[in-house]
């Protein structure tokens, strides 16, 4: 919402500048000279770009007007078409909410179809998400090609049930384009060409009786399988819209096609006459249509893991902004406080359609120039919030804060840096984003190795100090930290003084070392003769001396002891052109089995008090890191999460050239090659291993944006990632996850734009690993992977040797959610509109929309229940949540408001259209007549589910 909240790259590129000027410029100057031309746009993002960089007055009143005639239409709104198999749930609603609120802000307009058809594959998240934010319709484009053939015998659209908690409540109607890509057929399926054909006929040739035997194929086949109406979307041919209407102007007024049902490129006009048809379609139940046919998209894993950090940063920095900004505070500008916010919101927007496929160099550096800045203003926003609270220093001056960035340019830590005086110490504030109370371990850093640290009262905190694994010169402080929600601790850390050592006080312990030599591969004949071990209160792992690799692991609530071996492997890819199926940007090829490609491993245990650490090297060229953390925590609820759980943090690449590296966690359980992995972060879904008649393996792989796990009747072994990978279980009991990949594409079309992926970067990320019955596992893997995304925040700031820290501690009052509930947003979003609707239109008419100020006090609630029905006993049940008891430390709630999943519509005024179904009663709903011009100032109706959305205003 509001003009665009960049700085120094407010102004696009040339080449985007041209783009957006050219295309937009054109549609409005076409449109308002035909009035029976029609035209639809999807992302806001470049939209946005042209209407706050290039539109002129008498442009942006054009627009108005063809928006009120309904001839400029917007389908989905979204700042950008997400991918749908690698993004997570809460960068999905982001930019969703992005675009939406920037379109009711500008037009007082909801989008009412969704148009997903980049995306590789579609997920079952999505069905849920477009019901909520109020969509009637939606497409999509690329699925299985084997899925698609029996789809188009059949037919092509389908009522979608994303959610077995929901169901019914928030199905959407969904049509599948005959083929991958826009109705442009293949040779495979002639009479699905007919349309790229036509095009090409009537632009070039005219030869019209080629074009009436091509129509009636294409009529034949898709009319029959869309109740009679052919749905002919076209676009992305020319950057000029006359290029664009010109062809299919002249196509209209033939003879040969006043017979048939021919719709342009409106999306209102073909769901209203199939609507019309009064058909019984058929039901799909939480099935997704992953993975792609090519598989799961696996290209730019550093960029997965910077903007997965990036989201989580940004998530925390709202959090932050909200609860402290509705206090008094002195210093800090709100106003440029959003900004920061605004900055990193768009950076993680528009960065969700290019985590797979095709994302050239120049581009790939321009998301993580966009994604460091806006993680720069957010760190600097959050460290400034606590200075503005006079809980930090009682020095002048407010600290300069950056995200740390070692190596590769993807490598952006958690913790932020602020520059200071001299060192004589570091001030380090660890803020916690959640609404529950957390007991985990933070990692602050120190220049000194022996260390006094005391809490935020005076008192020393028990900590471990290790090298730090990112910067030698540095040394990692591991302090045990308990947490409310919403909240912050504060530690001093200053080096050990000569005479504190020589009165004994407290320090933080050095860690104890064992080491031991290389093992060769070749010794796994001997494995298990030599057992060595390392134990918290639940869990014992067991690592084998002959091999240096895991055994087995014992786990105390179930006393069973279950076979665990991890190792690296690789799959080798074809890149010879003569091979049938060949490894790139949209396609994972291996030309057989993963194989283990390491030739010795070296092994280092690291024993403190309060955790212990293996570190083991699997050497090749280069060398594998894997560092294993097994916690002891404080017993009780408390340190649940901590003890169950073995972190595991890795190092990989670059690799040897057309290489795949893969970690392949492999067990005893009889799980019989039944996989299951999440949706988006959102919900989870079986997947059985398939034979296929090619590529077997690649179509076995699945996205796992969050969490998988595999089981027996007896044990679940879970495994929780920070970031996105694919996930595949290719032997009964294995469970393997894609790290890294370093290919060199020979093909023409990849050397042109520079996307060989010959990426030689080293590839950081953090996984969990949770063992135990599936009751156990059922109760502590949402909320664990949940606390995995979005773990503390640590802010560190330099002290000198007179810097005193302010002795007045403030005790903070925590926001705090029953164990079955997520805050999942908690935002100012900065709206500037008028909240009564009516009075929002008449502002827009006056032109007086975009002079109102931002409103602090308006705070958008997203509460998602965590646990799907019948998932558990308890936890799956519905929670009563009394906000103005939960927020209250926040201030007194003076209105409420539930909303559509975008927060721009009342709930309660938001109307869907229904859909009968074949396999049961038609919804209540009302019916799709289309009003006149006021069509889309009317809301539309959306369900209560158990993600919610709800504005309130806050005093």
């Amino acid at each position: 919402p509001g003009p665009l909240p960049w700085g120094p790259w407010a102004v696009p590129d040339p080449g985007t500048q041209a783009y957006v000027t050219t295309v937009y410029t054109s549609v409005v100057e076409d449109l308002t000279r035909n009035k029976q031309h029609r035209f639809i746009i999807v992302d806001q993002e470049f939209f946005r770009l042209w209407w706050d960089g290039v539109a002129s007055a008498k442009q942006k009143v054009q627009v108005h007007e063809l928006v009120a005639q309904r001839r400029l239409e917007f389908v989905l709104g979204g700042q950008v078409m997400h991918d749908e198999a690698v993004t997570h749930v809460d960068d999905q609603i982001l930019q969703l909410t992005e675009g939406h609120g920037f379109l009711y802000e500008t037009f007082g307009i909801q989008p009412q179809f969704s148009w997903q058809v980049y995306s590789f594959g579609a997920s079952t998240t999505t069905p849920t998400l477009f019901a909520l934010a109020g969509f009637s319709g939606h497409i999509i484009s690329r699925i299985d090609y084997d899925l698609k053939v029996t789809m188009q015998q059949k037919q092509m659209q389908f009522v979608w049930r994303g959610s077995k908690s929901l169901m019914a409540q928030q199905e959407t109607f969904t049509h599948d384009l005959d083929e991958n890509g826009y109705c442009l057929g293949t040779e495979k399926h002639p009479e699905h060409r007919a349309w790229e054909l036509v095009w090409e006929l009537v632009a070039h040739q005219g030869e019209w009786e080629r074009v009436e035997e091509e129509l009636t194929l294409f009529s034949l086949g898709s009319a029959s399988r869309s109740a009679g109406c052919c749905f002919w979307p076209t676009g992305l041919q020319c950057f000029s819209a006359i290029c664009q209407h010109g062809p299919s102007d002249e196509l209209h007024q033939q003879p040969h096609t006043q017979d048939r049902c021919l719709l342009g490129v409106r999306h209102t006009d073909y769901f209203q006459a199939i609507h019309s048809t009064h058909i019984s379609w058929h039901i799909r139940n939480h099935h997704n249509f992953l993975p792609y046919s090519s598989g799961v998209p696996l290209q730019t894993c550093g960029l997965k893991g910077l903007a997965r950090r990036a989201s989580a940063l940004l998530y925390a920095g709202e959090s932050m902004f909200t609860r402290f900004m509705l206090a008094p505070h002195r210093f800090l500008d709100q106003a440029w406080g959003l900004q920061q916010l605004q900055k990193l919101r768009w950076a993680v927007s528009e960065v969700t359609p290019h985590l797979s496929g095709l994302t050239p160099p120049k581009v790939r550096d321009m998301f993580v120039e966009h994604l460091g800045a806006g993680m720069q203003g957010v760190c600097k926003l959050m460290a400034s919030i606590i200075q503005d609270r006079s809980l930090v220093l009682s020095g002048p001056g407010s600290p300069a804060c950056f995200p740390c960035s070692e190596g590769h340019p993807d490598v952006w830590s958690v913790r932020c840096l602020c520059a200071g005086p001299e060192p004589g110490g570091h001030f380090a504030m660890v803020y916690h984003p959640l609404a529950w109370t957390v007991t985990t371990i933070v990692t602050p850093t120190a220049d000194f190795p022996e260390v006094n640290l005391t809490d935020e009262t005076g008192n020393p905190v028990p900590a471990q100090v290790q090298n730090s694994k990112e910067t030698p010169s540095a040394y990692d402080l591991l302090v045990l930290t308990t947490i409310p929600g919403f909240s912050y601790r504060h530690y001093v850390i200053r080096p050990m003084r000569r005479a504190q050592k020589d009165t004994q006080e407290t320090g933080a312990s050095v860690d104890s070392t064992k080491q031991f030599g290389r093992r060769p591969r070749t010794n796994r004949r001997q494995a298990g003769r030599r057992p060595v071990h390392m134990e918290n209160d639940c869990y014992t792992v067991y690592l084998d001396k002959d091999t240096n690799l895991m055994h087995s692991i014992w786990e105390r609530q179930s006393n069973r002891t279950i076979q665990v071996t991890q190792e690296f492997m690789e799959y080798h890819d074809n890149s010879d052109e003569g091979q049938i199926s060949i490894s790139n940007n949209y396609v994972f090829a291996p030309n057989g089995t993963s194989k283990p490609v390491w030739a010795a491993v070296e092994m280092e245990i690291l024993e403190g008090q309060l955790l212990t650490e293996i570190q083991r090297c699997f050497y090749r060229d280069p060398t594998y890191t894997i560092y294993s953390q097994l916690a002891r925590g404080p017993p009780g609820a408390d340190g649940e999460l901590l003890c169950h759980r073995i972190e595991q943090e890795y190092r990989v690449g670059p690799l040897e050239l057309n290489h795949e590296a893969i970690w392949r966690t492999s067990t005893h359980l009889n799980t019989a090659q039944v996989l299951y992995s999440d949706n988006n972060g959102y919900q989870m879904q079986r997947r059985a291993y398939k034979q296929y008649m090619v590529n077997t393996i690649t179509r076995n792989y699945y996205p796992m944006t969050q969490s998988a796990f595999i089981q027996d009747r007896q044990s679940r072994l879970v495994l929780l990632s920070e970031q996105v990978h694919g996930v595949s279980s290719q032997g009964s009991g294995q469970m393997e996850d894609f790290f890294h990949r370093q290919l060199l594409i020979k093909q023409q079309w990849a050397l042109s734009v520079n996307v060989t992926l010959n990426d030689t970067s080293v590839v950081h990320s953090v996984l969990w690993l949770l063992l135990g019955p599936s009751t156990l596992t059922r109760d502590l893997g949402q909320r664990s992977g949940v606390a995995l995304q979005h773990r503390p925040v640590v802010l560190i700031r330099e002290l000198s040797e007179t810097t005193r820290v302010h002795p007045d501690f403030q005790q903070q009052e925590a926001v705090m959610l029953p164990p079955s509930l997520h805050l999942q947003i908690l935002s100012i979003p900065g709206w500037t509109y008028n909240l009564n609707h009516t009075k929002h239109l008449q502002n827009l008419q006056k032109g007086e929309a975009g002079q109102a100020k931002v409103d602090f006090c308006r705070v958008l609630l997203w509460l998602h229940h965590l646990y799907e029905k019948g998932q558990h006993p308890v936890l799956s049940q519905p929670v009563m949540v009394n906000l103005q008891s939960v927020l209250w430390s926040l201030g007194s709630v003076v209105s409420m408001e539930e909303c559509s999943l975008t927060g721009t519509w009342d709930v309660g005024t938001l109307q869907r259209w229904s859909w009968k179904i074949q396999d049961g009663p038609r919804l209540v709903g009302i019916s799709p007549a289309l009003p006149s011009s006021s069509f889309f100032s009317d809301p539309f109706i959306s369900s209560l589910s158990t993600t919610q959305r709800i504005v309130w205003v806050h005093e």
